[in-house]
């Protein structure tokens, strides 16, 4: 799986931390470490000031690792720092990086990282804030340009730890590689054999789902609508659409508001659209829901946009449309992932990890990742910059509506904590049962609410 952190991953994850006190860290409490920033002075910036140390990297496999893997001679001959890079498949990674952190020996200097990742990280006090590196111009190129990345980018990576929620507030954890946020998607030519304008609003997504399920189109029958359905927090992705788009809060003043008036109405209309999927959509990861769309099953989808390359280069490359998210009482929004370099804090080597996280984020490598499949850039001058418009020139209005999503619509769309992955998991199952009417929409939110309480309460 090369975009989401594997459920089965963070499921381990979360047992190991929750020994550790994973239920004092919902409610914020700091963990140790050492994230103290730069303890020695330096004259001033110079890519050779670390020159003769070795660096110990752990990578998910991702086109951002592929790309910088191959471009480690660069670095190694700019800086004099040795790089020992390892990339293992997701679920590896997730599992060692998670043993290797806890052990506290430092092994791994810097990591690909992410928001929730981030959370329990921060917690425990194993990853470092890098804010302190940022500021330091002896430590900093003075070309890198900090405030190139996309606000709402930095603002998901940053999390006061000492207080419930803190959203984009306090810390910064990460530096940010990678980042997608949330589509709808819709076969231009299915709509238009039918006479179906591309929905703008979530009414009309489900209107349009109602109309174009069932039909026939090019010899299948098709359904209407697909989307993620498994049971594990992933599937909160598409559906913050629908989240943010009726204005909901996953929790209000210590408690949950899952079932508020707007979170029910959020499942309503989430369940009546998944009605019009297939059957089977009620398991679907994003692999599965991306592979029915591209076999041509399914007229419209809402998940990662940056699954685009995917799509072009398939048989229904050329008749995809890229929307934004659907428009609901409160507004469009989408949540977002975003992949990130972080430092370990208990690295002996902070200094030359510092410089790798740098280049490995900056202009120049960011632009070189795209050939590499690496969508969407951090950077505001690489998003808008002519490899990212060459890259995807053909796949209609692609490279505006990303860019719009992050500009405008994006945030991360839940209350930060060490054991959000369980909150997560909660909701999605609850939401599940909805979709297959086993519950009522209020019946399942009132459901996820009452086991979350219970979460925090412990």
């Amino acid at each position: 799986m090369k975009r989401q952190i594997h459920s089965t991953a963070l499921r381990r994850i979360i047992a190991v931390t929750a020994g550790a006190g994973t239920m004092a860290l919902l409610a914020g409490c700091a963990g140790g470490g050492s994230s103290q920033g730069p303890e020695t002075e330096l004259d001033g910036f110079d890519w050779k000031n670390f020159e003769g140390t070795e660096l110990n990297l752990l990578m998910s496999e991702h086109p951002f690792s592929n790309a910088i893997k191959e471009r480690v001679p660069e670095f190694e001959e700019l800086t004099g720092i040795d790089v020992n890079l390892e990339t293992l498949t997701e679920t590896d990674y997730m599992v060692k990086l998670l043993t290797e952190l806890q052990s506290g020996a430092g092994s791994y200097d810097a990591f690909m990282t992410s928001q929730p990742m981030n959370f329990q990280y921060a917690a425990a006090g194993w990853i470092e804030d890098l804010q302190p590196w940022v500021d330091d111009d002896t430590r900093t190129a003075p070309d890198w340009d900090f405030e190139d990345f996309y606000p709402a980018l930095i603002d998901s990576l940053r999390w006061d730890k000492t207080e419930f929620g803190g959203a984009g507030e306090g810390e910064l954890w990460a530096i940010p590689v990678n980042e997608e946020g949330y589509s709808l998607f819709y076969r231009t030519d299915v709509l238009e054999e039918f006479g179906v304008e591309p929905p703008e609003t979530i009414d009309e997504l489900v209107a349009a789902a109602a109309e174009l399920d069932g039909k026939t189109f090019d010899g299948k029958e098709i359904s209407g609508f697909v989307s993620r359905g498994d049971k594990t927090y992933p599937t909160l992705n598409p559906f913050s659409t629908f989240v943010l788009g009726h204005g909901v809060q996953d929790i209000v003043d210590g408690k949950a508001g899952v079932n508020s008036p707007e979170g029910i109405a959020a499942a309503e209309d989430w369940v009546e659209l998944m009605q019009y999927a297939p059957d089977a959509a009620s398991t679907y990861t994003w692999y599965e829901a991306q592979q029915d769309f591209i076999a041509g099953n399914a007229a419209m989808y809402i998940d990662a946009d940056h699954m685009a390359p995917d799509f072009e280069k398939s048989a229904i490359g050329g008749n995809v449309g890229y929307g934004l998210p659907p428009e609901g009482p409160a507004g469009r929004g989408s949540s977002m992932w975003v992949w990130s370099l972080g430092m370990n804090a208990d690295s002996p080597n902070k200094d030359a990890a510092w410089q790798f996280i740098q280049w490995a984020s900056s202009k120049e490598s960011l632009t070189e990742a795209i050939t590499a499949g690496n969508m969407n850039p951090t950077r505001v001058s690489v998003g808008q910059g002519d490899e990212m418009a060459a890259a995807t020139e053909g796949w209609g209005d692609y490279n505006e509506i990303w860019q719009e999503i992050l500009s405008d619509h994006a945030e991360w769309a839940y209350t930060p904590s060490a054991a959000w992955p369980e909150v997560g998991d909660i909701w999605t199952t609850e939401l599940q049962a909805a979709v297959l009417e086993q519950k009522t929409a209020q019946e399942a939110m009132d459901d996820a609410a009452a086991q979350i309480d219970q979460l925090i309460e412990e």
